[in-house]
């Protein structure tokens, strides 16, 4: 039969196989283009142009790489080298190995990419930059192991013994370990940030005794702006197991305060000043919630406790609320002759008595001093 004819010592058989699956791998490789180019995707490109872009950079060069190696496995697997000695049969075997191995690790490589293309879409969306961080961190984290495993399992695939070599590097993995332990302990600290979210750029918290707007949050430290202009450096690994209070995730701000009226301030003005008070808070904009009580006798006033929650977290519009409602309290307790009290102090004096001196024949009134003229 034709297909039997031997050619350079195959049969024509051998060389049909070869050319349907070069044929194979060609026309996959532009099937595969000619769908990244459909409108099927083309929402995707418009869209997502980075994560399209990946996409397409995974299909082209690792696909060309992929194809050509299996090209080349299918020419060993079918023309099997006759009168070739064992050194070279082991060199082609090798040469075999290291291709399908770079294979992989280009493919491996290009397909993280495209994973974190995916995430930094998401991860764009959000206002804190430590996601960014952790993105990249995990990416070089991927690729890196990546590359030693797969150069691990393509020495193991040579004949290299590896079991010695994964101990030394099991023991200078673990020196540097030991030496790095602060620093991976920072990492992990940024991690914890990263999905607890305690607080995020911009929040006014308050951390170990300091109190300031959170100003950049890094992989190693978080950065803290004081109120009075410092900048305070918290280790990751400090902050991720310290007690924050965020003073941006309260829904509102709360002021007390008391209102002290003179002790000779009547029943009805008293009434009327508790009055006053709770009208003033009511029908100010930025009032969320407010209590006012007449509430204890002081040393020198009638005190009134009043508790206000503000709407605006903002510290100027807090401040400017505040303010407009003391003005008005000051305004209105004038109106109806409210007088607000201060220290004070009343003395009693006690006129005193004339001493008397008893004798033997009965009491004599204390001697006077003296006139002098």
């Amino acid at each position: 039969m034709p297909w039997d004819v031997e050619v350079l010592g195959y049969p024509l058989r051998s060389y049909a196989y070869l050319l349907g699956v070069a044929f194979a791998a060609f026309v996959g490789y532009f099937a595969t283009l000619r769908l990244l180019e459909s409108r099927w995707l083309s929402k995707l490109r418009e869209k997502q142009p980075e994560f399209y872009d990946s996409l397409v950079k995974l299909a082209r060069a690792p696909l060309k790489l992929l194809l050509l190696t299996l090209v080349f496995w299918a020419a060993v697997q079918i023309f099997e080298p006759k009168d070739l000695s064992e050194d070279v049969r082991n060199l082609i075997d090798s040469l075999l190995v290291g291709l399908i191995a770079l294979t992989v690790l280009y493919f491996t490589l290009r397909l993280i990419d495209t994973g974190v293309a995916f995430f930094k879409i998401r991860v764009e969306q959000t206002e804190s930059k430590l996601d960014d961080t952790l993105l990249h961190v995990a990416r070089l984290t991927l690729r890196t192991f990546a590359v030693i495993v797969i150069a691990l399992l393509t020495l193991e695939n040579l004949g290299v013994q590896i079991a010695g070599l994964l101990a030394g590097l099991g023991i200078a993995g673990l020196a540097v370990a030991l030496a790095a332990r602060p620093t991976l302990e920072n990492v992990f600290g940024a991690v914890t940030l990263f999905l607890d979210r305690p607080f995020t750029i911009g929040d006014a918290v308050s951390v170990e005794g300091f109190t300031g707007k959170i100003e950049a949050i890094g992989l190693r430290s978080t950065r803290l702006r004081t109120f009075d202009g410092t900048l305070v450096t918290f280790p990751n690994s400090v902050i991720a197991n310290a007690k924050i209070d965020n003073l941006d995730a309260r829904p509102t701000r709360r002021t007390n305060f008391t209102i002290g009226v003179t002790y000779d301030t009547s029943y009805e003005k008293l009434k009327r000043a508790v009055e006053i008070l709770r009208d003033v808070m009511a029908n100010h904009p930025g009032t969320a919630q407010y209590r006012a009580y007449f509430n204890s006798y002081g040393d020198f006033s009638l005190n009134i406790l009043v508790n206000h929650w503000c709407k605006y977290l903002d510290y100027e519009q807090y401040l400017q609320c505040i303010e407009e409602i003391l003005f008005e309290i000051k305004k209105r307790f004038e109106e109806e002759g409210i007088e607000f009290a201060f220290p004070t102090q009343t003395l009693h004096l006690i006129p005193e008595k004339p001493v008397e001196i008893l004798n033997a024949s009965g009491p004599v009134a204390e001697p006077k001093a003296p006139i002098e003229g």
